[in-house]
C-alpha cells in the first residue's frame, strides 16, 4: 500500500462522487433504482443524482441522448451483495427482466480477482457489476488487505424488505473504473498529485481510494481504450474555494511535469467553484469545494 497524503499536491477531504453518461435518463434510472437499490436524491433537466443507502459516494447521471457513444465493459461500476448465491440469483433475475429494462448483454457469473461477479449492460450502454467477496472474507485477515476494499462496505445490512422479490440485495456501491497507459505513471499521479491511497491488486491493476472510506476505483492498464466526454469523471472535494483555486494555479503552472493531459476552465456554481482535468491515462476528474 502507498499512502502519500502528506505530499499530495492537493489534499482532498473526500472522493465524493462519480459521474456516468446515459442515453435516456428514465431508462437508466429504472435500472439503478429497481435493479441496483439506488435512491434518487436530486434531479434537474438532463441530470439526476443517486445514492445507495449504505454508501456516501454519489452517482451523478448525465443524459446525452440517443447518439451517446457506446461504452466498453472495462468502464463499469459495481455494487456488492453478501453471498455468491445472490450473484447467481441476480443473474437469473436480470435475464428474466431483460426486455422490461432494455438491458444489453448479461454475462454469466464468474470468478475474477477474488470476487464472484455478474456483469451486465444497462440501456445507456454502461457496464455494471454485481459482485460478492464472500469467499475471500471467510479469512478475517483478507478483509483488511488492500485498504479493506474487499471487506464489507457496510456496517448495517440493507434489509431485504426494502428490496424485496429479487433474490439478491445490493449492500453497497463499491467501485468505479479507470484506465492507464502506464501503471507506474498513474500510480505516482494518484498519490503524489491527488493525495490518494493506492493499493496493488495485481501486476496490471491498482485500487485507488480516499483513506477515510472503502469506496475505490479500479485502475487497469490498457493498450487501447476510448476517451469519453467529461460526463465520465470522478469528483474530489477539497475544503474550500481557496483550495480549489490553489489547485488550479498549480495545475496551470506545472501541468506537464505533474502529468495533466488536459485542463478545463474553472467554473462557478452557486457558492462553490470547480474545474475538470484529465490524468495521465486521460481519465477525467473534477476538483470542487465543500462550500
Amino acid at each position: 500500500m502507498e499512502s502519500t497524503r502528506d505530499r499530495g499536491v492537493i489534499k482532498p477531504i473526500a472522493l465524493s462522487a462519480t459521474h456516468m453518461e446515459c442515453r435516456n435518463l428514465r431508462e437508466s434510472m429504472a435500472v439503478l433504482i429497481d435493479l441496483l437499490a439506488f435512491e434518487k436524491v436530486a434531479e434537474r433537466p438532463g441530470e439526476a443524482t443517486f445514492k445507495h443507502p449504505n454508501t456516501a459516494w454519489l452517482l451523478v447521471v448525465h443524459e446525452a441522448g440517443p447518439d451517446a457513444p457506446t461504452k466498453q465493459m472495462h468502464n463499469h461500476w459495481g455494487v456488492r451483495v453478501a453471498s455468491t448465491e445472490e450473484v447467481d440469483r441476480a443473474y437469473e433475475y436480470l435475464n428474466a427482466h431483460k426486455a422490461k429494462y432494455k438491458l444489453g448483454a448479461i454475462g454469466k457469473p464468474l470468478w475474477n480477482h477474488g470476487s464472484y461477479s455478474c456483469y451486465f449492460v444497462e440501456p445507456g450502454t454502461n457496464g455494471w457489476e454485481i459482485e460478492s467477496y464472500e469467499a475471500v472474507n471467510r479469512k478475517e485477515s483478507a478483509k483488511a488487505k488492500a485498504g479493506g476494499v474487499r471487506g464489507p462496505h457496510w456496517t448495517s445490512p440493507f434489509p431485504e424488505e426494502r428490496f424485496p422479490g429479487r433474490g439478491y440485495v445490493p449492500q453497497g456501491f463499491t467501485h468505479g473504473t479507470l484506465v492507464a497507459r502506464d501503471m507506474n505513471v498513474n500510480r505516482r499521479f494518484y498519490t503524489e498529485v491527488l493525495g490518494l491511497e493506492v493499493h496493488q491488486a495485481n501486476d496490471h491493476v491498482i485500487y485507488v481510494k480516499h483513506p477515510k472510506t472503502k469506496t475505490y476505483i479500479v485502475c487497469a492498464e490498457r493498450k487501447e481504450f476510448k476517451v469519453f466526454s467529461p460526463n465520465f469523471r470522478n469528483t474530489l472535494t477539497v475544503k474550500s474555494n481557496e483550495a480549489v483555486k490553489e489547485a488550479y494555479r498549480l495545475f496551470s503552472e506545472d501541468r506537464e511535469r505533474l502529468g495533466i493531459t488536459e485542463l478545463f476552465p474553472m467554473s462557478e456554481n452557486g457558492l462553490s467553484i470547480s474545474f475538470f482535468f484529465r490524468d495521465p491515462g486521460t481519465n477525467c476528474w473534477e476538483i470542487t469545494s465543500q462550500n
